[in-house]
């Protein structure tokens, strides 16, 4: 399962502008709703086509047009979001969880570096995002492993079905089962996502008012409400937090291709095997073109998605923010 922000505020700022050192201090309960929110926003708008991805990971020979044929012959259009409740619960609160653990990681690598430059607070940003993502593996792995199992069919594509059928056959443990493999995709995924949302965020054209309230230019048109700067810093989150899903899921996929598949893999398979190894038998099975088999629906899913997800987040933690100051 995405941005930088300054030491203060939940914002991205240009690489010019500074914090606003009288700014109250930003609060962790608004980080984590808003995260939650953005979350959700990402799972309604992605999962039809996470479906689609984990069954063209799972089953050999199939295209993104087969597999969408395929899922609708056996389960009509409702398949596609087979096994939703599982991320719906579980990448929403991770994503809260997630936002809330990189603004203080950020928050603690840049503190007491009043003015640090573009190249700190990139820096700062990859490491908040690697530390979030590792933070936040072992509650992911048991949501993670019932999704992609009712994505390929198990339980009839049932969430529920699949983790009380691991819990019976498996016990607590087999609901972690991979997070080792988990591990491996959500701690570089971090790092990059992160820092290449500060990146397109420095470099995206952005609403003018800034001045007024310490660089914050997506507060500043909150606050005057400025219609045409709310277009414009919507149009920055969602196109900045499209491009840097696209570029991460690029970067990781092979990663996830593993993930996925040991998920699905029953224990002692001939795929139950560790995240190097794993990676080294599917290169020799596909080539390594065969490592990015997916990326059709990755790509058609990440930009919607992260789209989604990062304009839910700037948005809902400005009205949250704005509501906590209004009621203090």
């Amino acid at each position: 399962p995405d941005g930088a922000r300054v030491a203060r505020e939940p914002s991205m700022t240009r690489a010019s502008d500074a914090p606003d050192a009288s700014a109250p201090r930003r609060s962790r309960a608004d980080d984590a709703v808003a995260g939650v929110v953005a979350g959700a926003a990402c799972v309604a708008a992605g999962h039809p086509f996470d479906t689609v991805k984990v069954f063209v990971q799972k089953n050999r020979g199939h295209t993104t047009g087969s597999a969408i044929a395929a899922l609708y012959r056996a389960r009509g259009a409702r398949g596609l979001y087979a096994g939703v409740a599982a991320p719906l619960v579980g990448a929403s609160l991770e994503t809260g969880a997630n936002y809330a653990c990189f603004h203080e990681a950020r928050e603690a690598a840049l503190a007491g570096a009043s003015g640090a430059g573009a190249g700190a607070r990139l820096a700062a940003s990859a490491f908040a995002g690697a530390l979030a993502g590792g933070l936040m593996t072992p509650f992911l792995t048991p949501f993670e492993l019932v999704k992609c199992r009712a994505q390929v069919g198990d339980g009839g594509g049932s969430a529920r079905a699949v983790a009380l059928d691991v819990w019976r056959t498996r016990g607590a443990l087999g609901l972690f089962r991979g997070v080792s493999h988990t591990a491996a995709r959500e701690i570089p995924s971090g790092a990059v996502y992160f820092a290449t949302y500060e990146i397109f965020r420095t470099i995206f054209p952005r609403a003018r008012g800034a001045s007024d309230v310490g660089g914050d230019v997506t507060r500043a048109a909150f606050e005057t409400r400025d219609a045409r700067g709310l277009l414009v810093e919507a149009l920055a989150a969602a196109s900045c937090g499209g491009a840097a899903g696209v570029v991460t899921w690029l970067i990781v996929l092979p990663l996830d291709n593993a993930k996925t598949i040991y998920q699905c893999e029953r224990p002692g398979g001939a795929r139950d095997l560790p995240p190097l190894a794993l990676l080294r038998a599917l290169v020799a099975e596909r080539g390594v073109s065969g490592l990015w088999r997916g990326a059709a629906p990755v790509v058609a899913r990440a930009f919607p998605a992260n789209a989604a997800q990062w304009l839910a987040w700037e948005f809902a933690s400005r009205a949250l923010r704005a509501d906590r100051l209004e009621r203090s």
